[in-house]
């Protein structure tokens, strides 16, 4: 009856050993529990709070998607454009994302000089995605194209092409470039009567 009554030794301390597993396993998985817990919302509190920053380096194809069409609002006042570009002076205000873009075209004219501070613009926005426009010249310094280079990282051509749409839109160098093309132009032709 002693076996009965004191049960059996090797069995209880089997059990006990059991038990303290268990209580212990318990109880580093509610630790884990609490700690995955407060990561996850540490992380959501991240997220929310790096969603409100500029993302240069987010997606580029959806970086440019997003931001490429968003022109700055407009009303119905405009400046009085004048001269045979004046549709397209108005065009292109109509679709400027910066202040320095309305202020160089207010007079409906983009000068040489006023192209270099939207092109500068320009390539600090290519800068942040590692690019850089460069201008092509003919033999007498006139130029006739650009070409656009990384300069650091690398990128696939559509990342690239999405990247150049954005920062040219962006910088307002794609509304103002053709103008001040076209104004050199007719000023080129009537300089040559």
């Amino acid at each position: 009856m002693t076996g009965i009554q004191g049960g059996n030794p090797s069995y209880e301390r089997h059990h006990h050993s059991w038990r303290g597993i268990v209580s212990c396993f318990n109880r580093w998985h509610h630790r884990n529990l609490t700690v995955a817990i407060t990561l996850a919302i540490g992380i959501i509190i991240a997220v929310l709070l790096v969603s409100l920053l500029p993302q240069p380096w987010s997606g580029v194809v959806s970086n440019a998607s997003n931001d490429s069409s968003r022109a700055m609002l407009t009303t119905s006042e405009h400046p009085e454009f004048t001269g045979p570009h004046k549709y397209e002076a108005l065009t292109a205000w109509n679709s400027l994302h910066t202040e320095l873009g309305r202020s160089i075209l207010e007079d409906g004219v983009v000068t040489t000089g006023e192209l270099v501070k939207v092109r500068k613009a320009y390539n600090e926005c290519l800068s942040v995605y590692g690019l850089q426009a460069k201008t092509i010249t003919d033999g007498n310094g006139e130029a006739i194209g650009e070409s656009v280079v990384p300069i650091r990282g690398s990128m696939s051509s559509q990342q690239q092409s999405a990247v150049i749409d954005q920062c040219r839109t962006e910088s307002d160098y794609r509304w103002l470039e053709p103008l001040a093309n076209a104004q050199s132009a007719e000023q080129s032709t009537k300089e040559s009567r």
